[in-house]
């Protein structure tokens, strides 16, 4: 008998410490912050398994919208297109001007998500604002140094001619060639219109129709029917208010002419140019939106 006993207090010398040990493990143990989260994910995970049922999973909404807005910021499978700085709030069109109507620049639908929808601008848009005033565009002149607004083929597949005359909107005003190309264009089209009842209109725009805009209709009116700088900046100013607001663009139309006013008034800036868009000085900056997009294809100008 005490041969058979001996080894029972081997066995409870053997399971002694272990249960010791483990109690004091236990003990001594604090879950740690990332241990927690685990944790409560599990449960949570193994709870919603055993409420989900046999058919499949249900429907969440809120995931799913949750899920495309997180594909879309981390996927990059759709890129939100932003405007350029001021277009907004700024006037789409001028009254015209010998048939030419000054314009901020057209948007396409690619643009949509990042303009309310009373402010898009896009070239149906344009068209139909225009008929609804009488006019119809036979010519649109586009004077921006980029491609991404919008495709010329939106103009052309509706049988209006898109011309592209690349000018830069950063510390140069429009070269002389582009001018020259611009007076060129608007004087052909005028010409091929003669013959109808209801000549059509030309529509030119830069970014917001103002600075590389005016420029190139106040040279086409010092060419065609004035003899003043001063005038024809007035009746800019007066038909796309507030007209030229940069002063290097009011000097170099000057000094093209070799006029000397007695004084430059330079129009304030306007009120849709954000703080941001004004330099130390307090006066509108350059253009610059079209210089940190797809560049024009050619630097002066490409018909179609």
């Amino acid at each position: 008998m005490d041969l058979n006993a001996s080894p029972l207090p081997e066995e409870d010398d053997h399971e002694e410490p272990v249960e010791l040990d483990f109690g004091q493990d236990d003990e001594d143990h604090v879950e740690s912050a990332v241990e927690i989260m685990r944790r409560e994910r599990e449960e949570r995970r193994r709870k919603l398994k055993r409420d989900q049922p046999d058919d499949g999973p249900r429907p969440r909404p809120q995931q799913v919208r949750n899920d495309h807005v997180t594909q879309n910021k981390i996927g990059g499978y759709k890129r939100v297109k932003e405007t350029p700085q001021g277009w907004l709030d700024c006037p789409a069109s001028g009254q015209p001007i010998d048939k030419i109507i000054p314009s901020k620049v057209p948007l396409d639908e690619t643009f949509n998500e990042s303009i309310p929808p009373g402010k898009r601008y896009s070239s149906k848009q344009v068209v139909n604002k225009q008929r609804k005033a009488g006019r119809d565009i036979g010519l649109v002149i586009d004077l921006t140094n980029t491609s991404r607004y919008y495709s010329p083929a939106e103009w052309t597949k509706q049988g209006t001619k898109h011309v592209k005359i690349a000018c830069r909107g950063r510390d140069a005003v429009p070269e002389n060639e582009a001018v020259n190309t611009f007076v060129y264009e608007v004087l052909a089209f005028h010409e091929r219109q003669k013959p109808s009842r209801n000549p059509k209109y030309v529509l030119v725009h830069c970014t917001h129709g103002h600075n590389r805009t005016g420029f190139m209709i106040v040279h086409y009116l010092m060419r065609t029917q004035l003899s003043s700088v001063t005038e024809a900046l007035n009746i800019f100013a007066q038909r796309r208010p507030p007209g030229i607001y940069k002063t290097d663009y009011i000097q170099a139309l000057y000094t093209f002419y070799h006029e000397i006013p007695e004084s430059i008034t330079c129009p304030p800036t306007p009120e849709w140019k954000r703080p941001s868009d004004l330099d130390l000085n307090g006066e509108a900056k350059q253009d610059d939106d079209d210089d940190n997009g797809e560049p024009a294809p050619s630097p002066v100008g490409s018909r179609r």
